[in-house]
């Protein structure tokens, strides 16, 4: 084995400088080009259009992310819509704003909340593409099932397929202190906090709600198991808003851990027994204020 190793390191020293600059930092919604010829006409038929029928902050979403992704990877841009046009088109929408364009039946899928389907469909005599859901968030699902599979070079034509989660519930735990560490952390500082606030800026945590989105997930527990009571304080509510608000355009909920002893902490209360009924009272108004 020791004798291929200077081959093996002249090897990797050898590889093209840009490979060099992949982060990592957008996995795999870097969209990078189709550079085979061959792939990309692939997809010559893929309709010019992408028509969002609702106006909900995740079906733009939706919308936006197909033409980000098309145009990563296939150098088109198509037009966004929001009513069909007289051509063919990518129809983004829940069952219930698509259904009026389908023959009586034609949706019958038995398909839960977060499911897709993707279905290669006639639509005023035009041939369609179809990613419709029972919400919004599946909607949005669907559309990174699409671009998945141009990312992959699978074919897209007559696609006729449904998709849905196996749990309702699909979240992933922080460990993020209010002074911007992480418990058991490895990969630096936290998105969320900083010095006992929401850090000014969200970016990070808006691209990685839409990473988890990617991926299927819908909801992340934002701070550590080990809570700091102020997360729970009225001042610092507005700020838990903003995260959520960077949440939003993904469908990814926001969850917080607590500290159980917060009703004897921040409330002034002498006790956090749950059998006491001050003690219950204390977190229905605080269920209600958040």
């Amino acid at each position: 084995m020791k004798r291929f190793l200077p081959s093996l390191i002249l090897s990797v020293l050898a590889l093209p400088s840009p490979l060099t600059a992949e982060s990592g930092y957008d996995a795999w919604l870097r969209f990078a080009p189709v550079d085979a010829a061959s792939a990309r006409e692939r997809y010559n038929t893929l309709p010019a259009n992408a028509v969002a029928l609702g106006d909900s902050v995740i079906i733009k979403t939706a919308q936006a992310e197909l033409i980000r992704g098309v145009r990563g990877m296939l150098g088109r841009t198509l037009r966004a819509e929001a009513n069909l046009p007289k051509e063919s088109a990518i129809i983004l929408g829940t069952f219930a704003a698509v259904s009026p364009l389908m023959p009586a039946g034609g949706l019958t899928t038995g398909l839960r909340q977060d499911g897709f389907l993707l279905k290669a469909v006639a639509v005023n005599g035009f041939p369609c593409l179809l990613i419709a859901a029972p919400n919004d968030r599946g909607v949005l699902y669907g559309v990174f099932a699409l671009l998945s599979k141009i990312a992959r070079n699978e074919s897209v034509s007559g696609l006729n397929e449904a998709q849905q989660p196996y749990a309702p519930i699909r979240w992933v735990n922080q460990w993020d202190n209010l002074d911007g560490s992480i418990e058991r952390g490895y990969g630096g500082r936290s998105i969320f906090f900083e010095n006992g606030s929401v850090r000014a800026d969200l970016k990070r945590a808006a691209d990685y709600a839409r990473l988890l989105a990617s991926v299927g997930i819908n909801g992340c527990a934002i701070n550590n198991v080990n809570a700091d009571p102020r997360s729970l304080k009225e001042s610092f509510l507005p700020q838990l808003a903003r995260i959520a608000e960077a949440f939003r355009p993904y469908g990814v909920a926001l969850s917080l851990s607590v500290d159980l002893s917060s009703p004897k902490v921040i409330g002034g209360l002498e006790t956090f027994d749950p059998l006491d009924a001050r003690v219950r009272a204390w977190w229905q108004r605080k269920a209600d204020e958040i």
